[in-house]
């Protein structure tokens, strides 16, 4: 199953205002065009990377031409951060496990529930992830404010965990909350992306670190 095909959408009525490259408001026929477009992408995004892949490429894909394709975006990338608009890294249930307590005999098991439902957030849409993720790193500013709009809501989250520590005497006040929360989040991206890969090594599989790094979670926050 594709990214797209696992994509949070927001709905047509939520895009109704949306505007083509040409100002014209996109009807039902182009957002199913639009959608079209994204899908492909994001399937040949998987074996493919993002400098390599041609506009050429997806809308042959598609099933329409480069034409169309100019119609709804700029390039390629624009069609990854518009898919990125649509899923969030963050879930309902994500923010109630944050603020569980982590305390106690449970404590590292509430972690690890924590860290599961990132895990699952991350690996649906895994593909859109790791192109915004490497977009990012090779300086491509629209994509590391998108990164860091996605991650925020829970860093925060944390953040404000962190400082309930801290003045609960369960964490060193020395601390800087939201760094420690970014670091937290940082690395459960990480864990999630290459984490799969690592199934056939017992020593270090997925299952053992998430394991660790709930273990590293819960003593961080006082446990």
């Amino acid at each position: 199953m594709t990214d797209m095909q696992n994509l949070a959408l927001r709905g047509d009525e939520a895009a109704s205002g949306l505007r083509n490259q040409n100002g014209q408001r996109v009807g039902s026929k182009g957002l199913r065009t639009r959608r079209k477009l994204v899908e492909k992408t994001l399937e040949l995004l998987e074996s493919r990377g993002l400098r390599d892949l041609t506009v050429t490429e997806v809308a042959r894909a598609a099933g329409t031409s480069p034409a169309t394709f100019y119609v709804y975006f700029e390039g390629v990338p624009e069609v990854v951060l518009a898919a990125l608009q649509e899923i969030d890294q963050t879930s309902p249930e994500l923010f109630a496990f944050a603020d569980n307590d982590w305390q106690g005999s449970d404590g590292e098991q509430q972690a690890r529930r924590f860290v599961d439902e990132y895990c699952r957030l991350w690996n649906r849409h895994r593909v859109v992830y790791r192109v915004r993720n490497m977009a990012a790193e090779e300086g491509d500013r629209r994509f590391y404010d998108a990164r860091l709009q996605s991650a925020r809501p829970i860093i925060e989250a944390l953040a404000a965990k962190m400082d309930r520590a801290k003045d609960q005497g369960r964490a060193p006040g020395h601390l800087n909350s939201y760094a420690i929360a970014a670091a937290i989040i940082t690395m459960l991206e990480r864990m999630s992306a290459v984490g799969p890969t690592t199934a056939d090594d017992k020593r270090i599989s997925y299952q053992a670190l998430k394991d660790s790094a709930a273990h590293m979670i819960s003593l961080t926050y006082g446990a």
